[in-house]
């Protein structure tokens, strides 16, 4: 859609019940809330509430698995926090497969946004211009404030108008607007959107939060009257579903704020325009489409621009199985910039679309010599491993990742390379973590059930497993 939809709908609705995480914000110049105990969540029960939460998502939205793409997100995310007044977060990121502009950030830790901001956005400043905003609403506590000038709102509509927020976010606004009105209808419509105060605030702590990471502030206004321009051609949507509504008022007082920061020299980021044109390649429906566009753009050049469009045609060829222009494409991409290894890595899912996993594990090993670690690589790599019967080897590579990251997708793969194994206890595990995760929790109890009856003769794995059973049990009757 042409028109903004950063909603952030579940952090307004959190707003109205959730304390500051312990660790998360920087509390030092906000005021006194009064004493939060009896009526408001602490920050434990606020975390598992995040998370829980995100499970629901998980289990209703299309997620983009796309381990470059999640890769390069999550290191913009972590570069806006570490600049932000969020004090040692710990964060899950998420990517939702859907072409619409929104991002969101629920506490507890929960970054998300669709991967339509992308198609939108030119530069990756802007990008970042509505991350930091949503990072701002969490660090400026505007969830703790707004519920501390509200009455308090009872969990069973909290917890209903919750899955209503994750249909919304999912795709379908409308059925998750109608969700939110039969709970409380104009009673906490009146509460949702943030005060124009906050969103002014978030603005200014989101601009400073991008200078300080060396990121351009004009890229907010510039962002914002774009969408504003563009919005004008377009259907009004609800005013609710755009919580942060984009007026001319809000683009001049961004604008204005813009004039007082420093600008940093600007740059191009290599690494924006090539996901930007991975995503795009990935978003058209008929996929000769997508090659005949960027054929059209690219003429072999070096420059970012061209290398964007290269990679573009790379990725539409693959998807249209032609890898011979694919790989002689990615080929040339990897010549002329020998230190990208964007283009090794995909050279090595062509291989593996070719049927041959076996130069792709030489390939991602190679690439992995260079940069240990590579959470796309490495996801590749065991991927690939599988393909080959090499489960205790992708096994090695999956605990590594999982040391860092609770991502569904890796125990998803982690239970096949047990399977392979025939390791019927480990295989249910990972089988249950993944459903689990995936917002499927009864089912994800009963493949641990299930590990928990297999691991009878194995005195360590079934004593975790009665743990795992017990706290996945306790977070899925949760009351808050």
């Amino acid at each position: 859609m042409a028109y903004l939809r950063v909603f952030c709908l579940p952090l307004l609705v959190l707003a109205l019940v959730m304390p500051p995480v312990t660790g998360y914000a920087n509390t030092q110049n906000l005021p006194d809330l009064g004493d939060p105990s009896g009526t408001l969540l602490t920050p434990e029960q606020e975390y598992r509430l995040g998370r829980g939460w995100l499970r629901s998502l998980r289990g209703q939205a299309p997620l983009l698995e796309d381990p470059l793409v999640q890769d390069y997100v999550e290191h913009l995310v972590y570069r806006l926090a570490s600049y932000s007044d969020l004090a040692e977060p710990d964060l899950a990121i998420v990517v939702v497969n859907n072409r619409d502009i929104n991002a969101f950030a629920v506490p507890g830790g929960v970054i998300g946004l669709n991967a339509g901001l992308f198609l939108n956005a030119e530069s990756e400043d802007e990008v970042a211009a509505v991350i930091a905003h949503e990072i701002a609403h969490v660090s400026q506590r505007h969830f703790t404030r707004r519920y501390a000038d509200s009455k308090r709102m009872n969990y069973t509509m909290l917890a209903a108008m919750l899955a209503s927020m994750a249909v919304a976010i999912a795709g379908d606004a409308q059925a998750g607007m109608a969700g939110i009105a039969t709970t409380q209808a104009a009673a906490i419509q009146s509460q949702l959107a943030y005060s124009r105060h906050h969103e002014r605030e978030a603005d200014r702590v989101g601009m400073q939060t991008m200078v300080n990471a060396g990121m351009d502030p004009y890229a907010m206004p510039r962002f914002f009257e774009r969408m504003l321009r563009s919005r004008q051609y377009a259907g009004n949507p609800p005013e609710f579903v755009l919580s942060h509504p984009v007026t001319e008022d809000r683009v001049a007082d961004s604008r204005s704020r813009a004039e007082g920061l420093a600008r940093p020299r600007l740059r191009m980021s290599p690494d924006f325009n090539l996901i930007r044109a991975r995503v795009q390649a990935g978003f058209y429906s008929d996929p000769q489409q997508g090659l005949n566009y960027f054929r059209n753009q690219y003429e072999g050049g070096s420059s970012i621009s061209q290398q964007a469009a290269g990679f573009g045609l790379a990725m539409s060829a693959l998807r249209t199985r032609d890898f011979d222009l694919a790989e002689r494409t990615l080929r040339t991409l990897a010549e002329q910039s020998p230190d990208q290894f964007w283009f090794r890595t995909a050279l090595a899912e062509v291989a593996q679309k070719r049927g041959d996993p076996q130069q792709a594990v030489r390939m991602l090993r190679e690439v992995l010599d260079v940069i240990p670690g590579n959470y796309a690589a490495s996801v590749l790599l065991a991927d690939n491993l599988l393909a080959i019967n090499e489960p205790a080897q992708a096994r090695q590579v999956l605990d590594q990742l999982l040391l860092k990251r609770q991502d569904p997708l890796l125990y998803r793969m982690l239970a096949e390379a047990w399977g392979k194994e025939g390791d019927r206890a480990r295989t249910h595990q990972a089988r249950g973590e993944y459903l689990f995760a995936m917002g499927q929790e009864k089912r994800g109890i009963e493949q641990m059930r299930f590990a928990l009856e297999q691991s009878r003769e194995q005195f360590a794995l079934h004593t975790q497993l009665r743990a795992r059973l017990r706290t996945m049990e306790q977070l899925a009757n949760e009351e808050f």
